[in-house]
């Protein structure tokens, strides 16, 4: 088994991958070094692994790949996945009721690795993001909603002050894990992503954490929105990228945002400590 002391961890979309979904030659570099120091890298990402392979290619340099928001972990030099959760029957039809009673938009997904895969419920309302997702995702939608294990339910919803919404649904789904994040469609619609409990990016980090016997003050995150939170807060350390919301640059380490290299700001800042 490989040998590793630290973790630097980070995410994807808007902290590691720049606004046009490439990744600096500088970021890169530091990434691909990172091993020399002896660090374990991660993504941690609410992206599929096909979604992820289809933007970074399957031989992006890291070690290992934390999916869906920590329902899946991948060893992704081996292309091996070594752990998965899924929402079983009973847990889709008590979500399914409780979206439909809002009247809400969303997609099922099919279990790990399949959960590209996907069925949607559309409510009849307008919500362009919603229909901008499920088109980027046409070839994958199933015509007969046949999933009895899911790896998560993802609704959206139209504009940008949700805070109460999610404090109603984290009470009424206590029995799941309810994630909050920003529509990387529009940027400002609200990305619901229910998961079985205990998902989380922090609960996949440390499961590749205790493959290596690694302490959480041998660990670094950089994130830039709310489904980062729970590494963040997890990690010894966490930084947030300056094109995060600004309740969360209250909250962690500020570094440049993903278009100014804010990925390898973190880690200099990390490594002199």
């Amino acid at each position: 088994m490989r040998s590793f002391n630290k973790i630097v961890a980070t995410d994807v979309d808007g902290t590691l991958f720049r606004s046009d979904r490439t990744v600096s030659d500088t970021d890169l570099h530091t990434l691909e070094n990172l091993h020399e120091r002896g660090a374990c890298t991660v993504l941690a990402t609410g992206r599929s692994i096909w979604s992820f392979t289809n933007l970074a290619g399957a031989d992006f340099p890291v070690d290992y790949l934390v999916f869906s928001c920590g329902a899946g972990v991948m060893d992704w030099k081996r292309k091996e996945v070594i752990h998965r959760t899924g929402i079983d029957q009973a847990g889709i039809q008590k979500i399914k009721a409780y979206l439909s009673e809002l009247g809400a938009d969303f997609c099922i997904h099919d279990a790990i690795p399949d959960n590209h895969y996907f069925f949607p419920y559309r409510s009849g309302r307008v919500n362009p993001d919603f229909e901008k997702r499920v088109a980027t995702y046409l070839p994958f939608e199933k015509k007969v909603d046949d999933i009895t294990s899911a790896t998560q339910i993802l609704a959206i919803f139209p504009g940008s002050d949700h805070s109460r919404l999610i404090a109603h649904a984290d009470r009424a789904l206590s029995d799941f894990r309810v994630i909050r994040s920003t529509s990387p469609v529009d940027n400002k619609s609200l990305w619901m992503e229910i998961y079985q409990k205990g998902v989380s990016k922090a609960s996949g980090i440390e499961k590749i954490a205790e493959l290596f016997n690694i302490p959480r003050g041998n660990i670094m995150a950089v994130g830039n929105d709310y489904n980062d939170i729970d590494m963040l807060d997890w990690a010894g350390e966490g930084f947030i990228t300056a094109n995060s919301p600004g309740e969360l640059k209250e909250r962690y380490i500020n570094v440049p945002s993903n278009n100014e290299c804010g990925f390898t700001k973190a880690v200099e800042k990390w490594l002199r400590k």
